[in-house]
């Protein structure tokens, strides 16, 4: 690249926008027991990247101190990056892990009293 050359920041803004979806897919994955130590084959299967890209990105998320290789190339989150992985994977999906108003969550056995929906005049009211 020449100095008059400008930066792709669109590479850039791909790097990033690849960490954290590694990351959260490594963190749900942990939490849904499928394990928390993974490979770039196996995150494959759940990205819309190539594995290559897939594993470059885990040996830089290493570099960063958020992942640890094991087992080969295997790779689970750190003591620093499990709060970061969390923190990127509940801004994404926050409104899906919210219930919604007078909903109950998926494990709701409809044995209590579910708050009533508002009336839709009522609703209106609060625009």
């Amino acid at each position: 690249m020449s100095a008059n050359t400008p930066p792709d920041d669109g590479a850039a803004v791909r790097e990033i926008a690849r960490r954290d979806e590694v990351l959260e897919l490594l963190f749900w994955m942990r939490g849904q027991g499928f394990g928390d130590q993974l490979s770039a084959r196996d995150l494959a299967g759940f990205l819309v990247y190539p594995e290559g890209e897939i594993a470059a990105t885990l040996q830089t998320l290493e570099g960063l101190g958020a992942v640890e290789r094991r087992d080969g190339e295997r790779y689970a989150l750190t003591e620093s990056g499990l709060p970061e992985a969390r923190r990127r994977f509940v801004d994404d999906f926050r409104e899906m892990l919210a219930e919604g108003h007078g909903e109950c969550g998926f494990s709701c056995q409809q044995d209590h009293e579910h708050e009533p929906s508002p009336e839709p005049e009522e609703d209106r009211r609060k625009l």
